[in-house]
């Protein structure tokens, strides 16, 4: 078997006496960018035109933003362990008065003598229901 090894040097030689990367032409086509040209496509200006200060400024802000997000963050953690820690206090306390409490006091029956009322049923909107002439009908009228 053969071996690369010349090949990948002889690459990595090339790439690093090339210096600092070129800046390369981009070529607009429609809603995407190539490095290659097609039909109708338009050269667009790749280059970044800030100064040395500029991008100083640019990364310090970065690096000030991304500090602020990691503290908001473990903020963030920190308030839901919390919440979370308190939830399962309440709902343990919750469950242990449960368990006290006389069953008797659980369940509620009706009082003696009174009656339920029947709930009516009202019917879907959009759902047909057929109705018929059935007292007619028992009573023996046509």
């Amino acid at each position: 078997m053969k071996s690369f090894k010349p090949l990948i040097v002889t690459t990595l030689l090339f790439h690093g006496l090339a210096g600092p990367a070129t800046a390369q032409t981009v070529y607009r086509c429609g809603n995407s960018y190539s490095q290659s040209p097609c039909a109708g496509a338009v050269a667009v200006s790749v280059d970044d035109p800030r100064t040395e200060a500029q991008r100083a400024a640019a990364d310090a802000a970065l690096a000030r933003n991304k500090a602020l997000a990691q503290e908001m963050e473990a903020t963030r953690r920190r308030d839901e362990a919390q919440a979370l820690a308190a939830d399962k206090l309440a709902l343990s306390r919750a469950t242990a008065e449960h368990k006290k409490a006389p069953q008797h006091l659980m369940t509620k029956k009706p009082a003696a003598g009174k009656k339920r009322k029947a709930r009516v049923q009202e019917p879907e909107p959009g759902v047909f229901t057929a109705v018929g002439n059935s007292a007619k009908k028992k009573a023996g009228t046509p």
